[in-house]
């Protein structure tokens, strides 16, 4: 027997320690919760820290050149502890190790293993243990909030995007599977569930008998002990009047809408391949708004796409003035071999993409600005996330600020007064940048 494995199988007497590094969005993140419990389920002690830790695994993002680099640094700085300790395995998994295994292998030949998705049994076979079955999830969220993946890959193909080719073809999680998910998230003591998927609003298109997201929603609303349901990831093409319903009718179903938008020019719209137009976009942001006054809508957009005029950026910042969204994250056109965007005439330089982004931005800045004006004075809902000791205040969300993407409510109530988890009314006091500043109503 090698020494190498010699050495990982003694120490495995006592408990394998694995160290995680989890890139990427949400969907990346439950990816890496699924793992972790099921490393749990064997008896490994999860959340080592890297420098004493048997496995390293790094889940990868590989939808942008900046997710790749970013995946890089990550590797090189794990690669570190393996000059230092030959024993260590160094694992990597996820979106980039799907998009370019060979590639990786390639650029860093001391890795132990690359692995795809849907490849979590070599993952664990290749950190030597052995595949337990199951489906629980070990949350690296608070445990009062998570997220409910419905669905897997994407139809839509827009130009710009690499998800389809790394993730496949659209495919619905069965309605049956959804929901007894979320009961066992709710019985362990999750209030906030956030759903999403590559297009959540397709969800149930692909199932026989055929089901919509609007049905799972309904029937995530009747759960014990779910406080909260969010929606993430919505698509404008496929934002029906049923869901408009749902929003209107349901007792859990927050006001918030993630409607990523990418961009608000017909030609453009068209050459992204998004299957919307300009108009209808407008239509459905003032029909939610007319339904529920209440509605935050979240967006994002890209610029700098090829063939984007200085007219058409200038129409872009028009909109968005005068729409007037909650939340907006703005992205420079990332050109990604392999999509149809990367060999499109009319390449906007780089550095002229990037201040779009920041002017789009700025303007976005004044518009929070003056709806946090607004908003002082107003008593909102908020569940608790964490104490932060540096502010010295507790940092919570209203229903109109989804984890991770948006920003905070900071709330001066005591480190004795609340909770993690709790559900409590604050009365807005003021801003600091995007955040709202809050005192205990």
């Amino acid at each position: 027997m090698a020494k190498k494995e010699h050495d990982v199988r003694r120490r495995r007497k006592e408990a394998l320690r694995i160290h995680l590094v989890s890139l990427g969005c949400a969907k990346n993140l439950v990816d890496s919760e699924r793992l972790l419990g099921r490393f749990a389920s064997v008896g490994a002690l999860v959340g080592a820290p890297a420098e004493t830790a048997d496995v390293i695994v790094i889940n990868t993002c590989g939808f942008l050149a900046a997710a790749r680099d970013e995946a890089r640094a990550a590797i090189s700085e794990c690669l570190v502890h393996k000059a230092a300790r030959p024993d260590i395995r160094i694992l990597v998994m996820g979106c980039f190790g799907e998009l370019d295994a060979d590639g990786l292998r390639r650029e860093f030949p001391a890795l132990d293993g690359v692995f795809g998705l849907g490849q979590q049994r070599d993952v664990l076979a290749a950190s030597g243990v052995a595949w337990p079955g199951g489906e629980g999830r070990l949350l690296l969220t608070p445990s009062h909030t998570a997220f409910l993946r419905i669905s897997e890959g994407c139809d839509n193909r827009c130009a710009y995007c690499l998800i389809p080719t790394i993730r496949g073809a659209f495919r619905s999680r069965s309605f049956g599977d959804v929901v007894a998910e979320a009961r066992d998230l709710a019985a362990y003591g999750v209030k906030e569930l956030n759903l999403i998927g590559q297009d959540t609003t397709l969800y149930g298109s692909d199932l026989s008998p055929r089901s919509t997201l609007a049905s799972l929603v309904t029937e995530l609303d009747r759960l014990d002990g779910v406080r909260w349901l969010r929606i993430l990831y919505t698509h404008p093409a496929h934002f029906g009047e049923e869901l408009v319903d749902a929003y209107r009718s349901l007792e859990h179903l927050v006001p918030y809408v993630d409607l990523p938008l990418q961009h608000l020019d017909d030609e453009i719209l068209t050459r992204m391949g998004r299957h919307v137009t300009r108009e209808a976009c407008l239509q459905l942001i003032e029909h939610l708004r007319a339904e529920m006054p209440e509605m935050v809508i979240r967006t994002t957009f890209i610029v700098g796409f090829p063939g984007e005029t200085d007219v058409q950026f200038g129409a872009l910042l028009d909109d968005i003035q005068r729409i007037r969204f909650d939340h907006v994250g703005a992205f420079a056109f990332s050109r990604e071999p392999g999509t149809p965007a990367y060999s499109m005439e009319g390449q906007v330089p780089e550095g002229v993409a990037q201040k779009r982004v920041e002017k789009l931005m700025l303007l976005q800045q004044r518009i929070v600005a003056e709806a946090a004006q607004d908003q002082i004075g107003r008593c909102e809902d908020v569940i608790v996330d964490q104490w932060d000791e540096q502010s010295g205040r507790w940092i919570g969300r209203t229903k109109g600020q989804a984890p991770d993407v948006d920003s905070v409510t900071l709330i001066d109530a005591g480190e004795n007064l609340v909770h993690a988890g709790d559900l409590i009314r604050v009365r807005i006091t003021g801003a600091d940048g995007y955040d709202l500043l809050a005192d205990l109503a």
